[in-house]
């Protein structure tokens, strides 16, 4: 434990005391017994918040009857909408930059539904003092996850750096005495957005030939990208030897680069960047027949949907860690691990031919088809709304 976190546990010491007097009732059911979980999720990165769906899954299957509360904003509620192993989403401030107003909000929306929840839970990627703290002012109950600050939670975990994040997050699960078996992320969509993507796939893909989805931008988060000659190469071969329709997905932000490279390879393909929500694009790449992506968070959306796909990823960050490894319909393209990313540095181990490869190895082992297609949206279509409020998307 660090010099700083053990002067944080003396600074929280009294009002820890302070709670066990107030709460002591909520503190009362063991944990492994609890019924009404609720989970934080502030930290929202794309890949955060879909490496966090298999904890949800997981509990839904051991505990059918508990109920399941998830708190978070923004991204997270976007990708949360159609989850039916959750049974309440809460939309609440961002307490990083506004603690007691996030905290009342969540505390007047539990009174509202009537929720009283045993234990509260946070990622492995939401280990922030402040996502604890909101938990702490909110309700009663358990803390329990990953934090910052061990001393402000009952069951504290650490994280475990040579595991992924997915196999981090389900040591919850592990908390509450229940089995956590290895499972894949889910982003459930919804069948207005199935509707959206077919009328997508007709527009871009009329011929009706199989459908490559290209990723060539990479998030905020992300420092390197990949080289665009080498990507024109790979989408010529795509469309002209492999016989691919092409289509880039992106946010609105990317669109002007991918049209760039969508003019460099000769006008091949379209564009259908800052045109989907989460949902939508989640039902898009299950239509669709492979992907090839640089390490964003498309990619992990991707996953999630279970196509067939390239994954371009960097050589200084642990593939251990995002990648989604011992996969047969996922080929991983990197280079040997590095810790310092050269100046300029854009994937310069992987060639154009090694995509090629990888890709044309997908094509003959996965071959594009409506009913391998139609498996894929079945398994994420979800009747569930949590949202209905909302405009549809």
């Amino acid at each position: 434990m660090s010099l700083k976190q053990v002067i944080t546990g003396m600074a929280l010491a009294p009002a820890m005391a302070i709670e066990r007097f107030v709460r002591s009732s909520s503190l009362r059911t063991p944990i492994e017994e609890a019924r009404s979980i609720l989970i934080l999720e502030y930290m929202l990165p794309l890949g955060c918040c879909v490496h966090l769906t298999p904890v949800y899954d997981a509990i839904r299957a051991e505990k059918p009857h508990a109920v399941i509360t998830v708190a978070t904003r923004g991204l997270g509620l976007q990708l949360l909408r159609h989850n039916a192993a959750i049974d309440h989403l809460i939309e609440t401030p961002d307490p990083l930059h506004g603690l007691r107003p996030a905290a009342k909000a969540l505390s007047l929306e539990l009174a509202r539904l009537g929720i009283r929840p045993d234990c509260i839970l946070t990622g492995a990627s939401d280990q922030r003092t402040r996502i604890g703290l909101m938990g702490m002012l909110a309700t009663g109950g358990w803390r329990a996850g990953f934090t910052q600050t061990p001393a402000l939670y009952h069951r504290p975990l650490i994280l475990d750096r040579e595991a992924s994040l997915i196999a981090n997050n389900l040591r919850l699960v592990g908390l509450l005495k229940l089995e956590s078996p290895s499972r894949e992320p889910r982003v459930p969509f919804s069948s207005s957005d199935v509707a959206y993507a077919e009328k997508l796939v007709r527009e871009v893909n009329p011929q009706g030939r199989p459908l490559l989805v290209m990723v060539t931008q990479t998030s905020g988060g992300q420092r390197t990208g990949w080289h665009r000659d080498r990507l024109v190469q790979v989408i010529h071969h795509a469309r002209h030897e492999l016989g691919c329709s092409v289509v880039y997905v992106g946010t609105a932000t990317d669109a002007k680069p991918i049209e760039e490279i969508r003019l460099a390879a000769d006008e091949i393909g379209v564009s259908l960047a800052g045109r989907t929500s989460v949902t939508q694009l989640a039902a898009l790449l299950a239509m669709s027949d492979y992907v090839v992506s640089l390490d964003t968070g498309t990619m992990h959306v991707a996953r999630a949907a279970g196509v067939p796909m390239v994954v371009l990823a960097t050589s200084w960050q642990k593939a251990i860690e995002w990648m989604p490894l011992g996969l047969p319909h996922v080929r991983i393209l990197r280079g040997e691990d590095r810790e310092m990313i050269p100046k300029g540095y854009q994937l310069d181990e992987i060639e154009a031919k090694d995509v090629i490869r990888a890709l044309s190895y997908l094509i003959a082992n996965y071959p594009a088809s409506w009913a391998q297609r139609a498996e894929r949206v079945d398994r994420s279509l979800s009747h569930i709304d949590h949202l209905p409020t909302l405009s549809p998307e």
